[in-house]
């Protein structure tokens, strides 16, 4: 019996595949047109391309490419994927000038001392400017999976969405959340901007309904997720 062929993607729900990158977790959103949400650490395009092809596909078919926010983990292989790609890259508002900007990303780290000593390594790998076509802000949509609405979910950074589809009862949230042992938590106090701010972004979110529930470091809740995310949101202290 020859072994299962290694392939660069994992099927979430038909329509929408995981591909695991460098430092993170991109989405496949495969119709007609292809969607791609966030990009991995510098490096990564290769890998993403070539679940584009196992899936049948071509780079011409990502007509869009959404980034959740700029950290490098998320926005680090995307001016190397436009290069081949022709589709059109989201940003939100608050964080397009990162993207775009010549100047290197802002450091992640919010503890001082470790901020120093990662410097010289994300100066390093620091990916260059990258194009933003459309800035993003809360409430606009998009046609993917019959229909994605952008969710600004501030606090990890202070541009991160999240993106819901009401219709395939699907909530991806980047990294405004974390799902440890079975457990849901706050996004790391490591590389968080506003704790605070993040524990508002989860109580928005918890007023959604959505059956599946993804993310950018850990394995997607595929059932009843949004009462998780409530009884979660109950236990975080009002702003």
């Amino acid at each position: 019996m020859k072994p299962a062929p290694f392939r660069n993607y994992v099927e979430v729900l038909p329509g929408l595949y995981q591909v695991r990158t460098k430092g993170s977790k991109a989405y496949l959103i495969v119709e007609d047109d292809i969607t791609l949400i966030d990009t991995g650490s510098p490096g990564s395009g290769e890998r993403i391309l070539r679940a584009v092809e196992e899936l049948g596909r071509s780079p011409e078919d990502i007509k869009h490419i959404i980034i959740t926010h700029y950290h490098i983990d998320h926005v680090g292989g995307l001016s190397e994927l436009q290069e081949w790609v022709p589709g059109k890259t989201g940003v939100h508002l608050a964080e397009a000038h990162h993207v775009e900007s010549h100047r290197p990303l802002p450091n992640p780290f919010q503890h001082p001392w470790l901020a120093r000593i990662c410097e010289p390594y994300l100066l390093r790998n620091d990916p260059g400017a990258a194009r933003v076509d459309v800035v993003l802000n809360d409430g606009d949509e998009l046609p993917a999976l019959g229909g994605m609405r952008i969710v600004h979910a501030p606090g990890h950074t202070a541009g991160s969405i999240s993106l819901h589809f009401p219709n395939r009862g699907v909530l991806l949230v980047g990294d405004a959340m974390q799902y440890k042992f079975g457990r849901l938590m706050l996004p790391s106090r490591m590389f968080s901007q506003d704790m605070p701010e993040a524990a508002a972004s989860v109580q928005k979110l918890a007023s959604l309904d959505f059956e599946t529930l993804c993310f950018s470091h850990f394995r997607p809740i595929l059932e009843g997720a949004d009462r998780k995310v409530r009884e979660f949101a109950c236990t975080l202290p009002p702003k």
